[in-house]
């Protein structure tokens, strides 16, 4: 299959995947932390060193796995990210050449075999390789970004954010800080910390602080776009 985005490095992506027939497989928490798990250890030039490492070595630990992992380049920056039962979102940066579908085939490899073998299953996880849209714009990273952070709602109050402001913040904002599979915690609260991203200085430097986004975060909703839905990939 031809793809129809380029990826050129130093530009952003939101990348997104759905699984075959929208089966909740990460509804599962074991299977939501695999694949939590994958965007770490798929993020590297030497991540096939690291994935042998773990499926051949039968006292492997996740630790050394990570060290062979940050003695290669990392192939992305992942900036944002949720897990959903059925589906997944990045945005992305491209670091290096082919980094971003390099980074996307190991993951989705590695968690759709970690899940076929454990949970005896056959045949693919998701219904395609993955799907992406170039971010061409600030509006759109930053647009994006919140998008992402609030998709876990979708399940956990409803889908009623995207096209309302959000009635009851207070109890939004705790539903995603108790959500283990997004980025939204690491932006809510400095004090927690979330290993699987970084180059989110862009993002930041546009804020006085995580409040500031919090209140970005609060007032959205799909009106915020007058229109321009279609730059959302699902």
């Amino acid at each position: 299959m031809i793809r129809k985005t380029k990826f050129v490095p130093n530009n952003y992506y939101h990348i997104y995947n759905r699984t075959i027939l929208k089966l909740p497989e990460f509804k599962d928490n074991n299977k939501a932390n695999k694949l939590a798990q994958t965007f770490l250890l798929g993020n590297s030039t030497l991540s096939g060193k690291a994935f042998d490492y773990l499926r051949n070595d039968r006292n492997a630990t996740l630790e050394k796995a990570m060290e062979i992992v940050r003695s290669g380049e990392k192939l992305v920056d992942i900036l944002c990210y949720s897990i959903m039962p059925d589906h997944y979102h990045l945005l992305l940066k491209e670091l290096r050449e082919n980094g971003i579908t390099s980074f996307n085939r190991r993951c989705n490899t590695s968690v759709a075999k970690y899940i076929n073998t454990k949970y005896d299953r056959t045949g693919p996880l998701f219904e395609s390789d993955f799907k992406s849209k170039h971010v061409n714009s600030n509006e759109y990273l930053l647009h994006l970004s919140v998008y992402i952070h609030l998709n876990p709602l979708d399940f956990l109050s409803g889908k009623e954010w995207r096209f309302n402001k959000l009635d009851d913040w207070k109890s939004s904002k705790e539903k995603l800080l108790n959500y283990p599979w997004s980025s939204a915690r690491y932006f809510l609260d400095e004090n927690l910390k979330d290993k699987i991203i970084s180059g989110t200085e862009i993002i930041f430097n546009q804020f006085k602080d995580r409040k500031e986004y919090e209140g970005f975060l609060k007032e959205w909703s799909m009106e915020s776009l007058e229109g321009k839905e279609d730059i959302f990939v699902d």
